[in-house]
């Protein structure tokens, strides 16, 4: 097992996952937008339409506006998700000292660790606490069960195993892992170096931990959770500055449109297309 979720498994894994990315981004790059979609009313400026998508992308703008139970529950959790993620990639890579870059803050490497440590600490909990809220919400609350998907109760218990053992390797120190550990392990898979016999891999929290990021890591491209790339072409598309007033629907005044250059064709550039 140490040899096919250590060794070879992550090679497949880090392939499929930048070939589904590449296909899936492509396809959305490649579609034409046959139908002008944008919503009234209507955004004026580019600044205006990059504020919009910004506030709904980061801020959660509609939910907090329909629904602000949900939005706390999925802005803490994202907001944790996030941190996690940076946090495991700069905790890894600075083995825990990232704080001491900050050198306004004097902070000591000793410090920094302890900081870092305590940041994933907190984080992992809210993230598993919010996780929680959001799986209630859909298997107590009537109007959001009308809408529910297995699949979706599939993927929020994934993520709660996952966290999970995440925090049971960071809060049991028979099982914790040390940052150099997992630096020297990724150094070896990114060299091709065997990684077998590494003390890390006999750590059976680990392990599965490991198997299941790869199994996410592989299914992501394929699944619902594009949406945190998908989210940003459809906000974009459905919030773009549009100028075309649509002829022939109430109180819109096509010879003033014309007259302002704002795209409804006159007899002579009918036949030029659309």
């Amino acid at each position: 097992m140490k040899l096919l979720i250590g060794q070879i498994l992550p090679y497949f894994t880090v392939t499929i996952f930048i070939l589904g990315m590449l296909y899936r981004l492509g396809r959305w790059a490649g579609a034409r937008i046959v139908h002008n979609i944008t919503l009234s009313p209507w955004l004026q400026t580019k600044g205006q339409v990059v504020l919009r998508v910004g506030t709904e992308a980061f801020l959660f703008r509609n939910l907090f506006i329909y629904d602000k139970a949900l939005w706390a529950g999925a802005l803490l959790m994202h907001f944790a998700l996030f941190n996690i993620l940076v946090g495991h990639l700069v905790g890894f890579g600075f083995l825990g000292t990232q704080f001491t870059l900050i050198p306004v803050l004097g902070i000591t490497p000793e410090l920094s660790l302890e900081m870092s440590n305590l940041f994933g600490a907190i984080f992992g909990i809210v993230l598993f606490v919010a996780l929680l809220y959001l799986l209630y919400r859909r298997l107590a609350k009537e109007a959001v069960k009308l809408v529910n998907k297995p699949s979706d109760n599939l993927w929020l218990l994934y993520l709660l195993v996952l966290v999970g053992i995440g925090n049971i390797m960071r809060f049991v120190p028979d099982y914790h892992i040390e940052y150099i550990l997992v630096r020297d392990y990724i150094t070896a898979l990114i060299l091709f170096r065997p990684v077998v016999h590494m003390e890390l891999l006999n750590n059976g929290f680990f392990l599965v931990h490991l198997l299941l990021v790869q199994i996410l890591l592989i299914v992501f491209p394929f699944s619902k959770l594009m949406h945190v790339f998908g989210m940003f072409a459809e906000r974009y598309i459905v919030n773009r500055v549009y100028h075309d007033p649509a002829p022939d629907l109430p109180n819109v005044d096509v010879v003033a449109a014309r007259q302002a250059g704002l795209g409804v064709p006159d007899g002579n550039t009918a036949g030029e297309g659309v």
